[in-house]
C-alpha cells in the first residue's frame, strides 16, 4: 500500500510540474507596434520640438507632413544622414516610423525613402568587398573599408 502511495504522489507531482511550467513558459501577448510611414519634410528642431534653422549638426530632427504635424525622430546613426548626405539632394522624405512607446513623443526611423522629381527612391551604403550594405555612410563593419553610397527607384 505505501508503494502505491507513493507513486500516486509522485504521478500528482510530476502532473503538478507539466502543469505549472506550461502556465510559466506562456508569456502575456506583447501589444503589436505598427509602423506608420509618413511623407514630408525634413526639419530641425529646438529642445520644445519648435522648429529652427538647421545647423551643421542639428540636435532634433523632425519631418513635417503637408498638413502641419511634425515627428521628432529619435537620435540614432540611421537617421543623421538624411541632412547630412548631400548626394540626396532633397529634404522630402518618405520615413517609415514607429513609436514604441505612447507617452513618448520620439519616433523612431525603421525605412528611410527619399522623394525627387516626384519619385521615391530608396539609398544605400554598400561595401563591395563584403557585400553588406548598411543605412548609415562610414567605413564597413566587416573589413573596415569606405562604404559606397547607392541608391535606386523604390518598388
Amino acid at each position: 500500500m505505501y508503494l502505491q502511495v507513493r507513486k500516486w504522489l509522485l504521478c500528482l507531482a510530476l502532473l503538478f510540474c507539466q502543469v505549472y511550467t506550461r502556465f510559466a513558459l506562456e508569456k502575456p501577448p506583447a501589444a503589436e507596434v505598427a509602423n506608420l510611414v509618413v511623407t514630408g519634410s525634413l526639419v530641425c528642431l529646438d529642445g520644445e520640438f519648435k522648429e529652427k534653422a538647421c545647423g551643421t549638426t542639428p540636435e532634433i530632427l523632425g519631418l513635417r507632413t503637408t498638413g502641419g504635424k511634425v515627428y521628432p525622430l529619435k537620435k540614432h546613426e540611421n537617421v543623421d544622414p538624411l541632412l547630412v548626405e548631400k548626394r540626396l539632394q532633397t529634404r522630402e522624405f518618405r520615413l517609415t516610423l514607429r513609436k514604441e512607446e505612447a507617452s513618448s513623443p520620439w519616433f523612431e526611423l525603421v525605412k528611410a525613402q527619399f522623394i525627387r522629381g516626384g519619385k521615391v527612391y530608396d539609398f544605400h551604403y554598400f561595401c563591395e568587398v563584403c557585400n553588406i550594405t548598411t543605412h548609415a555612410p562610414g567605413i564597413c563593419l566587416c573589413c573596415r573599408e569606405p562604404t559606397e553610397y547607392r541608391e535606386h527607384l523604390a518598388e
